[in-house]
């Protein structure tokens, strides 16, 4: 008897062990790292402010530039207007200014091209990504062209290097490089004081990544775009979203919310009887798959609304479902007390008692779904197509091959 109780210990012992290791691999999901929005240049000090600020034509740092330094410098061959061959990595130095010769503030920065000229500490190239020779030459005019400066016409490889590589968004632009990195990046129409700046924080007194390291934290990683969350995903997954995408929006949703934390305890608003709120404990959804489902009634006749998210439901009852009514002009809540129909799950108002991650993310096509899985947001759906692309939608964000996880890319 007692040897049949000792085994019956040792295999309790043994599966539940086994269970509880189970469990907690299945709780550890690590998500893609979410969209952080900080403004580096608020949190940079007042003397490395005033540096960039006076180089950067006046103008404070946008977070986008900050992404652009310290990014390698292009290193394949290319030639020149004069058929030379040149190679950016042969320079220790180099000043780059991309133009255009449709830009008219570039052609007015290039009466100052002399004067730069003498201040720059480096190499100078003036890239054309609009023009070829013969248009390069039209543009200087009267104007010769100097004899110290390499002057490139529009080459596709090194388009992609500038506008995707290194994310340029506007003509002219000056981009230094200091021992094969990015120095420093300048848009728009630079004066010769600009200039001068330039070349001083480029190379004078170059900035380093340490300068952006604040209380141990580097603030160069801190902020991440939709762009970043993207391309954390592999190909495939991010062609699962696009291929989803109806309106333009649900990738730009997904990628917004996407390894966001739902905090069900930050709760905005009041119970109120004009408008809908239908919970009470927010709580029991924290540990559950949940589908937010976003609709907007005008009146008691849009009961085809109500209808096409109850089939949307019914195609997978394991999950959770809350629709939240948007209330504008005409009230949502009122619309639905007016009909003869209710939604299969429960509702509430956007005006109404919900957590404030219910409402952080503008929706403005209906219906939109935000997919949410113990408590953190995976994708979104706008403008939901059909019930078979809602179940494509429910695969990509909640099932087994979640675009979501981390381990998934």
């Amino acid at each position: 008897m007692f040897k049949k109780i000792l085994i019956v210990l040792i295999m309790f012992l043994v599966f539940g062990c086994t269970r509880d290791e189970e469990t907690v691999i299945e709780d550890d999901i690590e998500y893609v790292d979410p969209v952080k929005d900080v403004f580096i240049f608020g949190e940079l000090n007042k003397d490395l402010q005033k540096s960039i600020k006076s180089a950067n034509n006046n103008s404070e740092y946008k977070n986008y530039l900050f992404g652009m330094l310290f990014k390698d410098v292009y290193d394949k061959d290319i030639e020149d207007i004069y058929g030379n061959t040149i190679n950016f990595t042969d320079y220790d130095k180099l000043i780059v200014e991309v133009v255009s010769v449709e830009c008219s503030h570039c052609k007015k920065q290039n009466e100052s091209i002399d004067d730069f000229l003498k201040y720059a500490d480096a190499t100078f190239i003036q890239y054309f990504n609009v023009g070829d020779k013969d248009e390069i030459i039209e543009f200087y005019g009267d104007n010769e062209i100097p004899d110290n400066i390499i002057i490139i016409s529009r080459d596709e490889d090194l388009k992609d290097y500038f506008l995707s590589d290194i994310g340029l968004k506007m003509y002219p632009s000056l981009v230094t490089f200091n021992n094969g990195k990015v120095a420093f990046v300048s848009e728009g129409e630079s004066d010769l004081i600009a200039f001068r700046n330039i070349n001083e924080i480029s190379f004078e007194k170059p900035l380093s990544e340490e300068d952006f390291i604040v209380d141990g934290v580097n603030l160069l990683t801190m902020n991440r775009s939709r762009d970043d969350v993207k391309n954390q995903l592999s190909i495939e997954n991010q062609e699962k979203v696009a291929a989803l995408d109806n309106d333009l929006y649900t990738e730009e949703l997904t990628y917004t919310v996407m390894g966001q934390k739902l905090d069900f305890s930050d709760l905005d608003g009041k119970k109120d009887s004009t408008y809908y709120s239908e919970i009470d404990d927010y709580s029991y959804y924290e540990d559950k798959e949940l589908v937010l489902f976003y609709t907007y009634l005008r009146d008691n006749s849009e009961t085809d609304k109500v209808k096409f998210i109850n089939e949307l439901i019914e195609t997978d009852d394991s999950k959770e479902y809350v629709v939240v009514l948007i209330e504008g002009l005409e009230s949502s809540s009122a619309a639905l007390r007016n009909m003869n129909i209710r939604f299969g799950c429960p509702v509430v108002s956007n005006l109404g008692y919900i957590p404030a991650d219910f409402f952080r993310y503008g929706i403005s096509s209906y219906p939109t779904a935000l997919f949410v899985n113990k408590s953190t947001f995976t994708g979104g759906y706008s403008n939901i197509e059909s019930a078979d692309k809602f179940i494509e939608a429910t695969d990509i964000f909640l099932g087994d091959n979640c675009v979501a996880y981390k381990s998934n890319n």
